[in-house]
């Protein structure tokens, strides 16, 4: 039974990581489960038994990569034992997380055309969100301890953090700092040092 699930698993993740590449490629919408077997080696046939169509495998693939992220910010800011320490390093991680990860980035963005979100069910979209919120978690959690925050007040500070890390990425990603005579590294740097100057313990 054990030799059964890790075969399984291991085929599901051949189609998950078939499915990234494909993706990062042509995009959701002109992708095809017939394009996504051909890159697995396998036929379509063979991907229904782990999901239904295109949209869930877009999902595993995002949230694949939102357990990496989690991981990584975990592993990142683990072992800083100084509360402000653990700010910076949780959000350089983020950034460096997605800086050297382009089509991560552009994958979960693409379920935005303009304005509209598009492609994925509300019940995918929920699962994606929760696992987006526990990654995040590991800034919010860094935020309440270095400034002794509420619920409230941490909720806040990481919704305004998570739009400046996303905005910066965008930014950075479609080289519109460099035309501005700008680099995301000092940006970072201030907006992080400006951060815990107003988040100080009194």
């Amino acid at each position: 039974m054990a030799r059964d699930q890790a075969v399984r698993a291991l085929k599901r993740q051949i189609i998950v990581d078939a499915a990234r590449s494909v993706f990062a490629e042509m995009g959701l919408e002109a992708a095809s489960m017939r394009g996504i077997a051909a890159a697995a080696g396998c036929t379509t046939g063979a991907i229904y038994p782990y999901f239904r169509n295109k949209e869930e495998l877009y999902a595993a693939v995002l949230s694949d990569g939102l357990t990496s992220l989690h991981e990584h910010l975990a592993t990142a800011s683990g072992n800083a034992t100084d509360p402000r320490e653990r700010v910076e390093i949780a959000l350089r991680s983020y950034f460096a997380y997605y800086r050297s990860r382009p089509d991560e980035l552009s994958l979960g963005l693409y379920l935005y055309h303009g304005l509209k979100p598009a492609g994925l069910t509300p019940e995918l979209d929920r699962r994606l969100n929760r696992k987006l919120s526990q990654a995040l978690d590991v800034i919010g959690d860094a935020l309440a301890a270095y400034a002794g925050l509420d619920a409230d007040a941490r909720r806040m500070e990481l919704c305004q953090v998570f739009s400046y890390l996303m905005g910066l990425l965008i930014c950075d990603c479609t080289h519109r700092l460099r035309a501005l005579g700008s680099n995301a590294e000092a940006m970072l740097d201030r907006y992080t040092a400006d951060l815990l100057r107003r988040l100080a313990p009194h």
